[in-house]
């Protein structure tokens, strides 16, 4: 696979040859380009490159001082992003869509078209009229950050909130261990999410085509960040899919064609 560097970091990414224009595609936590398999085969042969993000799998582990700096998955989304001739689509997936919807941001005129399936927005539901909900995502707060709790606690928890419980438990031990190996980036990444505070505002100006794939089967609080975000995009559609948060992987058959069809 080709590398980019980014500051002091070399950054692996998948690179497929095909026709314009060009779909980044962002990952998921815990995630990499292989979790796209049952989409590529729906891209009609458009060019594709996916970025591995830092401390994944061909990339280099955090090199700064301090805790791991997870905005780096983003300079180095920045810079695929930038390096295109033309503007590129994007599909996303949950912390891929948290990142997609900053470039598109910053970077309006670099990007055509996106597609998310449930994109991390958690900021929205400090603006939910459903205190309930509000207070329920604080309590996975609390679940995630417990003082003390051990890393293998961290990520029963962690999976077994995206699925259900008994999930982590019932992996295989080599998916595991490549968790375990990764439990402080994925860490930072959960710390970055769950203590954004974007408001729904902020998307306003966010004026691309959007399409975001969102499952009945995902934890409320969840399903309304993703409702309350698209009321704020001026051209967003939702379509609900099955499969839960994870349905973008376990259920591609289903999920993979409206994310494909959007770009087309």
């Amino acid at each position: 696979m080709p590398r980019v560097e980014v500051g002091d970091h070399s950054f692996q990414y998948m690179e497929e040859g095909g026709s314009s224009p060009t779909i980044l595609l962002l990952c998921s936590t815990g995630l990499d380009s292989k979790q796209w398999k049952g989409l590529l085969p729906h891209l009609g042969g458009r060019r594709v490159i996916c970025p591995h993000y830092l401390c994944y799998p061909g990339t280099d582990d955090w090199k700064g001082e301090g805790e791991i700096d997870s905005w780096m998955d983003y300079r180095v989304s920045e810079a695929l992003l930038l390096a295109e001739d033309g503007p590129v689509d994007i599909i996303g997936h949950s912390y891929g869509g948290f990142i997609a919807l900053r470039l598109a941001k910053e970077h309006p005129d670099r990007i055509r078209r996106m597609a998310f399936h449930e994109p991390i927005v958690w900021g929205c539901l400090q603006h939910t009229e459903r205190d309930d909900l509000k207070n329920e995502f604080g309590e996975v707060v609390e679940t995630f950050f417990t003082e003390d709790l051990e890393p293998e606690d961290f990520l029963r928890d962690f999976v077994d909130y995206w699925n259900v419980p008994g999930t982590w438990d019932s992996m295989p031990d080599h998916r595991k261990e490549a968790w375990r190996f990764l439990q402080p980036k994925i860490l930072s990444e959960v710390r970055l999410l769950c203590y954004d505070r974007t408001p729904p505002q902020y998307y306003e100006d966010i004026s691309h085509p959007i399409l975001i794939t969102l499952s009945g089967d995902t934890p409320p609080h969840q399903f309304e960040a993703c409702r309350i975000a698209s009321d704020a995009l001026p051209d967003s559609r939702i379509v609900e899919v099955p499969g839960g948060h994870m349905g973008v992987v376990t259920r591609s058959e289903d999920v993979a064609p409206h994310l494909a069809s959007w770009l087309a």
